[in-house]
C-alpha cells in the first residue's frame, strides 16, 4: 500500500465549493495534517485540482506555475461585479447577432502575449490582504495590469447567448478577465457562466477522481486506486540514479558529479528507484539538489 509521504491525488473539484474546502475535506477524510494544492479554482469553476501531501507539497509550485487549459461557457449580453454569476449581474444595452460574428478574428487578437488587469474578486493580496476581502467591503484597489500568455484559443457558438471557450493559457491567466475581454471586444458585455479546468501542463481531467467518490471510497479503496506518487507527475524530464554515497551527500545538500548534460531539472533516484527529490544539472556536469523528499 502507498503511503502519503510523497503522494498526491488527481481532484476533479465541483462547482459551488472553494478549492480550500475541497482540500480540508480530502485533509480530514484521509486524516492528514499536510496538504496543498496547484493553484486556487474560483467557486464557480470544477475541475482539475492537485492535492499535494507532505513531502510532496515542495513540489507545488511547480504546478501552480505551469501552464494550464480550460473549458468555458460565457454569456454575452451581461457584466457581473465578479466576471461570473456569483456577482452582481447587469444586463448590458448591445444585442449582438451571434451567428455574425467572425470567431477567428476575435481569437487571432488573444493569441500571444496579453494585458490583463487582475480582478478584485481574485486570492491576489495588498498589504496582506486578499483583493477580495477588499472588494466584498467596497473598495476598490488600484491593479497594476501584468502580461499573460495564450497559447492557443478556440471560440464557438455554443447558442445563440453563448459562446464556448477553450484555452490554454500561462500562469496568472484570469479566465473571468479574458471572457470580459473577449466581451468589451465584441461590444456587447460578457462574463463566465461556467469553467472547467481540464489540464495542468499535460495532466488532464479524465484521469482525476471526482471529489464525491472519493469523500465515499474507503482509505483503502484511495490508497489503491487514487494514491500516486508524485514523481509520476513530472514524466517529461530526465532521471538520475545515484550510489549511496552520492545520495547521502545530496541529502546533505552537497553537489555531485554525474554523466548527465546541463538541465534545469532532473529526478534524483536512488539505486532502488526510490525518489529522492529534484535537482538541476550546471554546465560542469555536477548535480545541485533544489526540492529534497525525503
Amino acid at each position: 500500500m502507498l503511503d502519503f509521504k510523497q503522494s498526491c491525488i488527481l481532484l476533479n473539484k465541483p462547482s459551488g465549493i472553494s478549492s480550500n474546502d475541497a482540500l480540508k475535506k480530502v485533509k480530514k477524510k484521509l486524516n492528514q495534517k499536510k496538504a496543498g494544492f496547484s493553484g486556487t479554482l474560483d467557486p464557480l469553476a470544477s475541475g482539475l485540482l492537485i492535492i499535494f501531501f507532505n513531502k510532496a507539497t515542495k513540489l507545488c509550485s511547480a504546478f501552480i506555475n505551469a501552464d494550464k487549459s480550460y473549458y468555458a461557457l460565457i454569456k454575452l449580453g451581461e457584466i457581473s461585479s465578479t466576471g461570473d454569476l456569483d456577482g452582481e449581474i447587469s444586463t448590458t444595452n448591445y444585442p449582438i447577432e451571434i451567428q455574425n460574428i467572425d470567431l477567428r478574428k476575435i481569437e487571432k487578437k488573444f493569441i500571444g502575449n496579453i494585458s490583463q488587469v487582475p480582478p478584485m474578486y481574485s486570492a491576489l493580496k495588498h498589504k496582506g490582504k486578499r483583493l477580495y476581502d477588499y472588494a466584498r467591503e467596497g473598495i476598490e484597489i488600484e491593479r497594476p495590469a501584468r502580461e499573460i500568455y495564450i497559447h492557443n484559443i478556440d471560440l464557438n457558438v455554443f447558442d445563440s447567448e453563448h459562446l464556448s471557450l477553450k484555452v490554454k493559457c500561462s500562469k496568472g491567466t484570469y479566465i473571468r478577465t479574458l471572457a470580459e475581454q473577449i466581451g468589451e471586444e465584441l461590444g456587447c458585455g460578457a462574463l463566465v457562466a461556467k469553467l472547467e479546468r481540464t489540464h495542468i501542463e499535460d495532466i488532464d481531467l479524465s484521469n482525476s477522481v471526482k471529489l464525491e467518490d472519493l469523500l465515499l471510497s474507503s482509505s483503502e479503496e484511495i490508497c489503491s486506486k487514487y494514491l500516486i506518487n508524485v514523481d509520476l507527475l513530472v514524466n517529461n524530464i530526465p532521471s538520475c540514479y545515484l550510489s549511496s554515497n552520492n545520495i547521502e551527500k545530496v541529502l546533505n545538500g552537497n553537489k555531485v558529479k554525474i554523466n548527465e548534460n546541463t538541465c534545469e531539472k532532473i529526478k534524483i533516484y536512488d539505486s532502488n528507484n526510490v525518489f529522492i527529490g529534484m535537482g538541476e544539472v550546471n554546465n560542469n556536469s555536477e548535480l545541485l539538489p533544489k526540492k529534497i523528499l525525503v
